[in-house]
């Protein structure tokens, strides 16, 4: 998970601001997917086997009807330590630029950008995915990878992608939505719990962001609902934390950071499994 800078007036809420918060998760993303650098849910369909090729699914339909010819210039807002973009440069030939409001980060995946070969094909920008610094109609694509959930204002920031997309250019994301079911105090303690822990506003309603999308402008709007191939992938990472937290007791500041980013894992999770969590696929263009 990325992490675009939120509002001052959201920051106060918690003991670290975003860019610290994530700042000090980064050995925890480097890890969490192996080469892939992957920090977000992996997808399992009827003939996936494991959690790599779950993660590289993930990518794969993030970017599904998308033009990624080479020469295409996308837009990964809220990139963290590169996984994505560098995974888009290396299947697709493609121009990323990925944005992060970390700006420790922004070294790290340049790094392995180089590493990987695509050094030529990526660029790592420190900046707020808020005030895009970016030409109008200037990317064919802007992705949100599991991202989009931290913008404070949806309107503002998708009226900022619209602007900086060519015509004919699409608006993607992967991300954990509020479903319909109206939340009990329980499962709101479990959603303030996320918040915290992956240091974001509260989820969206899924309705809202589709209504959003078309007062923006956008057309052609698709919305997927992937809850069940995404639950795999959560459940797995619940359990393994249990085992881990059973065996070991995290502190101080890194693994306090972990400690929190996983229990808003864990109790997403929940609310994915009592239905008042939902994860979509949702895209939408700018007209031509």
């Amino acid at each position: 998970m990325s992490h675009p800078k939120q509002s001052a007036a959201h920051e106060r809420r918690w003991e670290t601001s975003v860019p610290d918060h994530y700042a000090a998760l980064t050995t925890h993303m480097l890890n969490f997917g192996g080469n892939l650098l992957a920090c977000h849910f992996g997808l399992w369909g009827p003939n996936t086997t494991n959690d790599r090729e779950a993660l590289l699914r993930a990518n794969q339909t993030l970017v599904q009807g998308c033009d990624l010819s080479p020469g295409r210039r996308v837009l990964d807002a809220g990139s963290g330590v590169g996984g994505t973009a560098i995974t888009l440069a290396e299947t697709h030939g493609i121009h990323v630029t990925g944005l992060t409001n970390c700006e420790p980060h922004v070294a790290v995946a340049a790094e392995h950008a180089e590493r990987r070969g695509v050094g030529h094909l990526v660029e790592f920008l420190h900046g707020d995915f808020m005030d895009l610094q970016f030409p109008n109609a200037h990317f064919d694509a802007v992705l949100n990878h599991e991202t989009f959930c931290y913008a404070p204002d949806k309107r503002t920031y998708l009226q900022g992608i619209f602007r900086v997309l060519k015509p004919g250019g699409r608006w993607q994301c992967l991300e954990g939505l509020l479903g319909d079911k109206p939340l009990s105090e329980t499962q709101e303690e479990a959603h303030v719990i996320t918040q915290r822990g992956w240091r974001m506003p509260p989820l969206e309603p899924c309705r809202d962001v589709l209504a959003t999308l078309k007062e923006v402008g956008f057309e052609r709007i698709t919305d997927q609902d992937l809850s069940a191939e995404v639950a795999p992938a959560t459940e797995k990472i619940r359990k393994r934390w249990l085992l881990f937290t059973f065996v070991t007791t995290p502190t101080g500041g890194q693994n306090r950071a972990s400690q929190e980013f996983m229990e808003a894992t864990m109790n997403y999770d929940q609310g994915l499994q009592e239905g008042v969590f939902t994860y979509r696929f949702i895209s939408g263009t700018r007209p031509c």
